[in-house]
């Protein structure tokens, strides 16, 4: 992959998955279920770290034993302590460490004998989330988590070389379906994009829009009772940095489906993308929720293909090294947020000295 960047000078540099700002958010790095008594190992933002629960608390720290610096996450809890493989010594959920076995019972613990925990590890509409730092905004919402009756559903997770962020961007963007998606939801239809506007908010960025689909969830498409094009409304939420909430309300059906992005940028070469998403209209209905899945996998799939073809795994926050349109002021809105997060995580200038 070529590194080469193409930011001018003065610009801020592109977004990788290692940028560091990113440690400011609650990022994913598990389906709740992935997480038990064993103690699992998780990369985020280059870094590994270890999740675990510990006689039912959700416990996380960077993933090596201060001793030497073994890794914790081949250990085991141990009378709900996490103890290291290598040496043995074990921890509490404060991250402290009780116990050095060498040393025997009455032996004074290093105060240095501490874990590198984050500033939060959290379970959230099915996820384990970690803020590395302390994050600019809470856990995003799905509107229709709670909801009496709803499917709640979970994407098998997937992992792709694109970035986070160039994940979230094309996530938000409207004016690809035609182009894209031409083997699942696209038409021709939806290529020309009606003026939307978008709203910004401190760590938010928001868009509503009324555009074309392919509706094969709908069962009277196939009796002719309904046309299988139909027109949808769209709500877009970006969450900076890594996280994209979108509602698709179809007016001919009353279908509403939600789905959740949350983007857990691992390396600089890997995403693990976790998809979560609700339904008010299949019931329970096991094979519907199947074929649906199925068909989410084909639409994710379409477009990995364009973005696992990119030179670089980066988004740009220098809008001079691109050309943009009416359409991408979406896009164009979570490049700010990103910025401004940069902005913030760098800290005031100093004023050089006369």
């Amino acid at each position: 992959m070529n590194t080469t960047t193409t930011t001018a000078p003065g610009a801020a540099a592109p977004i990788t998955n290692e940028h560091p700002s990113l440690g400011r958010a609650w990022l994913p790095v598990a389906l709740s279920g992935e997480i038990t008594a064993r103690p699992a190992r998780v990369l985020l933002l280059g870094e590994p770290w270890v999740v675990v629960r510990m006689d039912g608390t959700l416990f996380a720290a960077r993933d090596r034993c201060p001793h030497r610096l073994a890794p914790l996450s081949i250990g085991a809890v141990v009378d709900g302590t996490l103890q290291c493989k290598y040496h043995g010594w074990r921890y509490g959920t404060d991250g402290r460490c009780v116990e050095v076995p060498s040393a025997g019972p009455d032996a004074r613990i290093p105060s240095r004998a501490v874990l590198d925990r984050p500033f939060g590890v959290r379970e959230h509409l099915g996820l384990v989330w970690i803020a590395p730092r302390e994050p600019v905004l809470d856990l995003p919402g799905l509107p229709g988590w709670d909801t009496p009756g709803i499917d709640r559903i979970f994407a098998e997770p997937r992992r792709t070389t694109a970035s986070a962020a160039q994940l979230v961007d094309n996530f938000v963007d409207i004016s690809h379906f035609a182009t894209v998606h031409t083997g699942t939801f696209g038409t021709p239809e939806s290529a020309q994009i009606a003026p939307s506007d978008v709203t910004r908010q401190a760590w938010t960025a928001n868009t509503r829009y009324t555009t074309y689909y392919r509706n094969t969830d709908d069962p009277l498409t196939a009796t002719g009772e309904h046309p299988e094009i139909q027109p949808h409304v769209v709500e877009k939420t970006a969450f900076a940095p890594s996280v994209v909430a979108m509602c698709l309300t179809f007016p001919l059906t009353d279908q509403v489906f939600e789905i959740l992005y949350a983007l857990q940028p691992e390396s600089a070469t890997s995403t693990r993308i976790y998809k979560v998403m609700t339904r008010n209209d299949f019931h329970g209905d096991a094979g519907r929720i199947k074929a649906m899945l199925d068909f989410e996998d084909a639409v994710l799939d379409e477009d990995l293909f364009v973005l696992e073809s990119f030179d670089r795994a980066e988004l740009n926050l220098d809008a001079r090294v691109e050309l943009h349109t009416r359409a991408d002021r979406m896009s164009l809105a979570y490049r700010k947020l990103l910025g401004r997060l940069v902005e913030l995580d760098a800290g005031p200038r100093s004023t050089p000295s006369a």
